[in-house]
């Protein structure tokens, strides 16, 4: 048996025989007389490197602070329930970025006693003590990988589930993209740089080669405390979330290791590589609480 012209041999051989050609399976299974067998193990291969910097300085009534992190968490699986996973004959093939991993993510924050109406009297307690706060935050976005939802030609057989991954036959990162769809979506990769596997292999693309949209974020409040008494004061605060309105993309797939996201990573499924939701708008709330 071949395909183009080279030789179709070891555990591709089988899938097709079985699939194809009518062989009997269960001489080439370990264990005779059983097909499919699930098996879990709570255990992988992990390895975290990281750079972590962080600065904090008061000047006068300002207080800020800056946190940065950057980071890489390899592994083989990252989840008792990794959907990633493809060949239980191969866990090296499926070394890669964990699906939580985030390259870097920086933080800033601020808060400010402003200074107006500082002097004792009706204005101070009226107009005077307000403070103003507010954190910046970037994060690269998470780790995923197109994936191929077919049992491609047999190969599954007892070795995967009934899917692999398709073969990368272009730049992802390349264009020309696909022109938005009309009911706002936007593609991050070229989709062209992905087919279909060859018959009978999990496919050429690697796990997670792929990132989801970094994700950044500016929430600011400002708030006041009442004392009413030494152990009792009430505190009015206007908080402002996505301050600026920001467009802030879902995941494409994924996301921390769960499914969150669109669940756009399928090839052939429409939307493919398509961002088509996002986070939340900008949200304005008011809010007291007492202090005892």
């Amino acid at each position: 048996m071949t395909q183009s012209g080279v030789p179709i041999t070891g555990q591709a051989a089988v899938s097709l025989g079985i699939a194809a050609c009518g062989t009997n399976p269960n001489i080439f299974r370990p264990f005779l007389g059983y097909g499919t067998i699930t098996h879990l193990e709570d255990r992988a291969s992990s390895i975290y490197h990281a750079m972590q910097a962080s600065v904090r300085r008061s000047v006068g009534q300002l207080t800020i602070s800056g946190a940065y992190t950057y980071s890489h968490s390899i592994d083989d699986s990252s989840d008792r329930s990794d959907g990633t996973f493809v060949n239980a004959y191969n866990f090296a093939a499926n070394r890669g970025s964990s699906n939580f991993d985030q390259r870097q993510v920086f933080n800033f924050s601020y808060i400010w006693d402003l200074p107006f109406f500082r002097s004792p009297g009706l204005s101070n307690k009226l107009l005077g003590g307000w403070q103003f706060s507010g954190i910046a935050s970037i994060g690269s976005g998470t780790p995923f990988n197109p994936f191929f939802n077919t049992d491609n030609a047999g190969v599954a057989n007892g070795v995967a589930g009934a899917g692999a991954r398709p073969d990368q036959v272009g730049d992802p990162h390349s264009g020309p993209f696909p022109a938005p769809d009309p009911g706002f979506a936007r593609t991050f990769y070229n989709t062209n740089a992905f087919t279909a596997p060859i018959g009978l292999t999990f496919g050429k693309v690697g796990r997670n080669i792929l990132k989801n949209p970094r994700r950044t974020n500016f929430d600011m409040a400002l708030f006041k405390p009442f004392a009413i008494r030494e152990s009792l004061a009430f505190e009015f605060r206007a908080e402002a979330f996505n301050v600026f309105n920001h467009t802030e993309w879902n995941n494409i797939y994924g996301g921390g290791g769960s499914a969150s996201g669109d669940n756009n990573n399928t090839l052939g499924n429409p939307g493919f590589l398509q961002v088509s939701s996002t986070h939340l708008p900008r949200i304005l709330q008011l809010g007291a609480k007492f202090i005892f």
